[in-house]
């Protein structure tokens, strides 16, 4: 890996890791991202990698920073995958299969037989909803909709994260919102645009804590 791809690969994490909207770019130097993949780069160089990232769609920037680089900037759909399924590891991003979101199971289909592992009682893990949702929370500023197309989504990702992260979370509800959640972004003011990334990852959510069962 390049050296600029080692940079890019830590300015993705960071973006992904920091809970603000479009944090400053110069806030990279001395964040764990940075540090844990021990990393010193220049400006000129991080503003190589910025302006790398956003002609790939993986980031949005806003403002003029040092040196003519952008002052903020922040994770796209297509960053937010990059970031979160791959590490921040572009070539790996590149290299995967475009977003597929999973379709509901046919009324007639007819179920399989379970073996006496899959019968047993689960342990249900929210932890891939609470960070679905969070993201969800991040990424919708980024859409460029009317005032008040997102309220809804908005709302309904909001609860499910504080149902979802509860020591010992209501399944039934956070299943009711899970799928609230679903249609509205299949359905509502992001259906064609972030709607479809953000399907992908909540149906992958799902599907990991059992509660499609």
């Amino acid at each position: 890996m390049s050296r600029l791809d080692s940079i890019a690969r830590a300015f993705l994490r960071y973006l992904y890791e920091d809970h603000r909207f479009r944090p400053e770019v110069a806030d990279f130097f001395d964040s764990p991202a940075a540090k844990a993949a021990a990393v010193q780069p220049s400006w000129s160089e991080l503003a190589d990698v910025v302006e790398e990232l956003r002609e790939r769609d993986l980031v949005a920037t806003s403002g003029v920073g040092h040196r003519g680089a952008p002052a903020r900037a922040g994770l796209t759909g297509s960053g937010l995958i990059c970031a979160g399924r791959h590490g921040g590891d572009i070539s790996s991003w590149a290299r995967s299969n475009s977003v597929a979101v999973l379709d509901d199971p046919p009324e007639n289909a007819v179920p399989r037989a379970r073996s006496s592992v899959e019968t047993a009682p689960r342990r249900v893990d929210c932890s891939g909803l609470t960070r679905v949702a969070r993201v969800v929370l991040l990424t919708l500023p980024t859409v460029h909709a009317r005032y008040g197309d997102t309220v809804e989504i908005e709302a309904t990702a909001r609860e499910l994260r504080d149902a979802a992260q509860q020591q010992t979370p209501d399944t039934d509800r956070v299943r009711s919102l899970a799928r609230r959640l679903r249609t509205e972004l299949a359905t509502g003011s992001v259906a064609n645009t972030l709607g479809v990334v953000l399907l992908d990852g909540l149906d992958e959510a799902i599907a990991e804590s059992g509660l499609d069962r």
